[in-house]
């Protein structure tokens, strides 16, 4: 399972663009993918996307960046190693969204399974949580962010998640420091 985040320029994906990616491979969680692209010729800019992301206009204007064909030719480089392309993440139908246009955008093809698993749908099924990911991330032992959102920060946060929530244990080194919560933990028999 690959666990992906995107950072982007608003939320449609036929207008906007993307301006970063982020992943993990949720079975190798010190594999990890992080590029950062100039934003699309013509794409539309919101600048709610742009507080919640931390990008300024200069730096996803930035032509030393790789394009949004680069950044994913790069990503699809990454993802060839990995056997299980089922990818998850936090709101991922629109991480799926603005991925599924791009590629078709730039003639690639689409390299994910249809299957998908969705953080905020594992909640729901355990707990009847919030559809926030911070509300996750108290439930499951993790501090919230508190910065601009992070691409790959993001991805480590819900695969964390996930891995709480599904495994009862902690993926990534840096969280072992917050005991995950005694729901989760696996019982021996």
């Amino acid at each position: 399972m690959i666990v992906v985040d995107l950072e982007t320029t608003g939320m449609d994906p036929e207008r906007n663009s993307i301006v970063s990616i982020g992943a993990l491979d949720f079975d190798n969680p010190e594999n990890t993918f992080y590029g950062e692209c100039r934003m699309d010729e013509g794409a539309e800019v919101s600048n709610i996307a742009l507080k919640i992301n931390g990008f300024t206009l200069p730096e996803i204007r930035d032509k030393s960046k790789p394009s949004s064909r680069e950044l994913l030719a790069d990503f699809l480089e990454w993802l060839a190693s990995i056997k299980d392309k089922t990818i998850a993440g936090d709101n991922i139908w629109f991480d799926i969204g603005f991925l599924r246009e791009n590629f078709k955008k730039n003639g690639m093809k689409y390299p994910f399974k249809k299957k998908s698993v969705e953080l905020h749908e594992q909640c729901k099924i355990l707990a009847g949580l919030p559809w926030s990911l911070d509300a996750v991330l108290y439930y499951v032992g993790i501090p919230p962010r508190n910065k601009a959102h992070n691409a790959l920060d993001d991805a480590e946060l819900t695969a964390e998640a996930l891995s709480r929530l599904l495994n009862g244990k902690p993926l990534l080194k840096r969280f072992r420091q917050y005991p995950v919560p005694d729901v989760f933990v696996k019982k021996e028999k």
